[in-house]
């Protein structure tokens, strides 16, 4: 897991900094910092990520409440199953911003879900359908 870690690492970075190209708003990009993976700063507001490519405990996120907190993961199944089984949970943090990707799928690369924000805008029922059908958007993540 150690390799794909750091590809995720990687990849977030690089894709943080192409978002960023026209806007130049970061400032700096700091590794293994304040507890998290990577500190993104920017002009405007601090990006703490954390990389886990299989979700699971997420105690660092209570520290991060009040934060921009990204979270970085593999588009896979059981990190879907654990987004919808631990819904309530992550729907409690305001700034918590969740990337499933996939580097190396054909199609789209990632996708992303703001669970406070879906929670407050999705109708409850829909909430595994919704999040399928994003998942579908990435192959599969495959080791």
């Amino acid at each position: 897991m150690a390799g794909t870690k750091e590809l995720l690492c990687d990849w977030i970075v690089g894709f943080l900094k192409s978002k960023d190209v026209n806007a130049r708003q970061i400032t700096a990009i700091r590794k293994n910092e304040q507890g998290v993976d990577i500190v993104v700063e920017g002009a405007l507001k601090s990006q703490h990520i954390i990389v886990k490519p299989v979700l699971g405990e997420l105690d660092i996120l209570e520290s991060l409440k009040d934060r921009h907190a990204v979270l970085v993961t593999t588009n896979s199944k059981e990190n879907v199953e654990f987004l919808i089984s631990n819904w309530d949970a992550l729907a409690k943090y305001p700034h918590l911003c969740i990337y499933f990707v996939n580097p190396n799928s054909a199609t789209d690369k990632r996708w992303v879900i703001f669970p406070a924000t879906h929670n407050r805008i999705a109708e409850r029922t829909a909430l595994r359908k919704g999040i399928e059908s994003m998942y579908a958007t990435v192959e599969p993540w495959k080791e």
